[in-house]
């Protein structure tokens, strides 16, 4: 079987539904099975029109390899994580998603047993070794895993009450929509629902809860409800995004620092993961909270990985990515929106007070530059910045820090891209050195 290279990405195997087909998800399938020596698959999938006949066919393929197959339905992936990890007999799992990507997309997302993801680099070698189905079979039992989240969710969370607190969310007609009802049946919130209908044409907009023209819909939905804070699901909600009581975004990377100082309290002394190109918000909770920062490359598997290895209290992405360990160090975006809504109401406070300590810095958005020569690039910032910087960090491009701001410079694994991440004390400061960076890149 030949299949476009292209699809098989670093975290999952992603593409367009004409580079797809229900040949390939049989032999994703077969190779889940292969790679991971699970006699018990689970199979999940999101609300994109090709994703049942994707799922059966993976169902199939699993099959024929002699295994059997737990059938959880539509789900978000944080639902399919915790399939996957918190069931001993589950030995591995395939959610059939493309995660926030437009509706011309699907692909598929595959963990061993811990919900360790499989790369799709791995996949992709799986695949080439397949050879002929034996033909055997398995049987598929049906599991909804609903429930057991929630109480999962509500256990960690202990006495949680919100006073009415009116909340407004936006799940953007992706998964969200099907778990986010049950929960808000159990709070003393006032739900304004938006898009909450799984529909995977996106009728409304993408569902990609931190790019900002998307939330504007929600913004003006706040205003209207006098919301005290807006939520923001993506496509397969294992990211989730906030907005304040002003309709201001909350970055990422803040909303670690917001959450770790909450976790290390319930946590004291454990670690916290995050990432090179991060704010030095995320610095300042963790030393203010007595945790251990732990800095790890960008990825989602190197997080998961590193929050599992250091016992971390919480991990994150600027992505909006956050991991626990106490869901196998997978993402779990409707706890941390349960996080967030129990600590604003314990506070008294409104969302932009309790966010002022995390957005003491100016920083900008990550700018992508097109280069034709990305190692020249790099040389050319490392010979200027390095000898002056107060620290160098080569583990994830280069981050090179002064007194008053720093900057993360990275090579993209598939594109012929450099990204730049800049944060500094003041606006103008931050101006002047993006525009001397960019300078720099731009004649390469």
């Amino acid at each position: 079987m030949q299949f476009q290279e292209e699809i098989f990405r670093s975290y999952d195997i992603r593409g367009t539904t004409d580079q797809l087909s229900e040949e390939l998800a049989f032999a994703v399938g077969r190779a889940t099975v292969r790679l991971t020596g699970a006699k018990t698959v689970v199979v999940g999938q999101d609300m994109r029109p090709t994703s049942p006949l994707f799922a059966k066919a993976v169902i199939a393929g699993i099959h024929a390899e002699g295994a059997d197959a737990v059938d959880i339905g539509m789900c978000t992936t944080t639902m399919f994580n915790f399939a996957v990890g918190a069931y001993e007999e589950h030995e591995a799992g395939v959610m059939v998603t493309a995660s926030h990507n437009p509706p011309q997309y699907n692909g598929f997302k595959v963990s061993r047993g811990n919900a360790m993801p499989v790369s799709g680099t791995e996949m992709l070698k799986g695949l080439e070794g397949l050879g002929s189905s034996e033909g055997l079979e398995g049987i598929t039992t049906v599991l909804d895993v609903t429930q057991p989240y929630i109480e999962k969710m509500f256990e960690l969370i202990g006495e949680i009450k919100l006073n009415g607190m009116n909340v407004a969310i936006d799940a953007g007609n992706g998964m969200a929509g099907i778990i986010l009802p049950k929960i808000f049946d159990r709070l003393d919130a006032n739900l304004t629902a938006m898009y909450f209908d799984p529909d995977g044409t996106f009728p409304n907009h993408e569902a990609n809860p931190i790019k900002v023209e998307t939330l504007e819909d929600l913004e003006d939905k706040m205003v209207e409800v006098e919301a005290d804070i807006g939520v923001a699901f993506d496509g397969d909600a294992d990211r989730i995004g906030f907005l304040d009581e002003n309709g201001d975004f909350v970055s990422g990377d803040h909303m670690l620092a917001f959450l770790a100082e909450d976790r290390l309290r319930a946590h004291p002394g454990a670690a916290v993961v995050w990432s090179p190109n991060a704010s030095w918000a995320v610095r300042d909770a963790i030393v203010r909270a007595g945790g251990k920062s732990i800095w790890e490359k960008v990825g989602r598997t190197n997080i998961i990985k590193r929050v599992i290895n250091e016992k971390a209290a919480i991990g994150g992405e600027v992505s909006a990515h956050y991991f626990y360990p106490e869901f196998s160090g997978m993402e779990a975006s409707e706890f941390t929106m349960l996080l967030v809504l129990k600590r604003l109401a314990e506070s008294g406070k409104k969302f932009s007070e309790l966010l002022a300590p995390v957005r003491m810095y100016a920083r900008s958005e990550e700018t992508n530059f097109e280069v034709e020569d990305k190692d020249a690039v790099l040389a050319a910032l490392d010979a200027k910045y390095a000898k002056d910087a107060v620290l160098v960090e080569r583990m994830d491009g280069a981050r090179y820090e002064f007194a008053d701001w720093w900057f993360n410079v990275r090579k993209s694994n598939t594109e012929p891209l450099i990204r730049l991440n800049i944060e500094a004390t003041s606006p103008e400061l931050l101006k002047t050195q993006q525009e001397t960076i960019a300078g720099i890149i731009r004649k390469h």
